[in-house]
């Protein structure tokens, strides 16, 4: 027997964005190509006749998210009739007396695991399939794994593993040795790491299928399936709207304004540019002459969203000579600072240089 299914996790439906360079605008707006990429997911479900979507926690945000958001998300599921949904609460989510997962009318095809002790059994015997699952009570840790451990299944019968944790031993958020439980389950869909990761053959972490962060680069999407005894099969399906891109440009001293301008320009394909988010790491050595800040600001219109990470130096091309009619205050700053390096110290440069290029301009 071949059972269709998705695999997801870590949607955090509700999330307050923290970023810091992100406007209140750019976090509304990602807030609801969230929500749209759960629409998809969805869809998905539906116009492939998808038989299980297995959520491995944090599906919602629960510090954040409204009643009226959860009925939203109830009738959604409703939609897929055909499809079972099976969800394991996290760390994000977790249930518990304060949830509102207890007051929503979840429709017939929805499954909330609600046992935060033990680990709860799920039989579906019309398709010869077990599924095993545990939800956390709280948002801070999770210590039973033990329970994870005592699992005890039926080897004629489909197993699978749903729970949202690490594959880490020092880790306080459910560690979980799958070398001790892969041998048990036919499919271990994990959740709780935002990014996507085969541990085993046999053992997933789909990842979110939105990446969050600039910590979070590569592919973001859904984990696709087919079960069957002992030969599972499964690949990642890409839907993020958007990726967290950082690249690394080193500057020369004898680069203009233009070339570094290009530089960042063309520093990735002109698709990315205008639909992911990008952050520059500028390093290398930058000549006084040029003013960065004005570099970054013209380097704005090329991309829908840009920011960098500034670990340059700047430092004088050449040794200057200068009479006394030539000598002026910003040649003068530029010489007090010519031998130092400390981070701190250059940062306190840029920012007093930017400030006197600007007091000249006005004069």
């Amino acid at each position: 027997m071949k059972i269709k299914f998705i695999h997801t996790s870590d949607l955090h439906l509700g999330r307050k964005f923290n970023i810091e360079n992100f406007s209140l605008k750019e976090r509304e707006k990602r807030r609801q190509e969230i929500w749209d990429t759960f629409d998809e997911i969805i869809k998905t479900a539906r116009n492939e006749k998808i038989q299980y979507l297995f959520i491995a926690g944090d599906l919602t945000e629960g510090e954040y998210i409204s009643f009226r958001n959860l009925k939203n998300i109830a009738l959604k599921f409703k939609s897929i009739p055909y499809t079972r949904v099976v969800i394991a609460c996290g760390s994000s989510d977790p249930y518990n007396i304060n949830s509102m997962y207890e007051y929503i009318e979840w429709p017939q095809n929805v499954y909330v695991v609600k046992n935060t002790e033990r680990v709860e059994k799920l039989d579906f015997p019309e398709d010869n399939l077990c599924i095993f699952s545990m939800s956390w009570d709280n948002g801070e840790y999770n210590d039973r794994s033990q329970a994870v451990y005592d699992i005890s299944v039926d080897e004629s019968r489909i197993n699978v593993l749903l729970l949202c944790g690490h594959v880490d031993a020092d880790s306080k958020m459910l560690p979980v040795s799958i070398d001790i439980v892969k041998n048990k389950f036919d499919y271990c869909a994990l959740g709780g790491k935002h990014n996507y990761a085969q541990v085993r053959s046999n053992a997933v972490y789909c990842g979110s299928p939105e990446p969050m962060c600039f910590e979070e680069e590569g592919e973001h999407g859904i984990v696709k399936g087919v079960l069957e005894k002992k030969n599972t099969e499964y690949e990642l399906h890409p839907i993020a709207k958007r990726k967290f891109v950082t690249r690394s440009i080193e500057l020369e001293i004898n680069h203009s304004f233009n070339k570094v301008l290009d530089l960042i320009k063309f520093s990735g394909d002109t698709f990315s540019n205008i639909k992911d988010y990008v952050r520059i790491d500028l390093t290398g050595t930058v000549n006084t002459d040029i003013s960065m800040a004005e570099v970054e600001n013209e380097a704005k219109q090329f991309f829908y969203y840009i920011e960098f990470d500034d670990n340059y130096t700047y430092k004088n091309s050449e040794e200057k000579v200068y009479d006394h009619n030539e000598f002026n205050i910003i040649e003068s700053y530029k010489l007090q600072f010519e031998n130092h390096h400390d981070k701190l110290e250059q940062q306190a440069f840029k920012l007093g240089l930017e400030v006197l290029r600007k007091e000249k301009v006005v004069k």
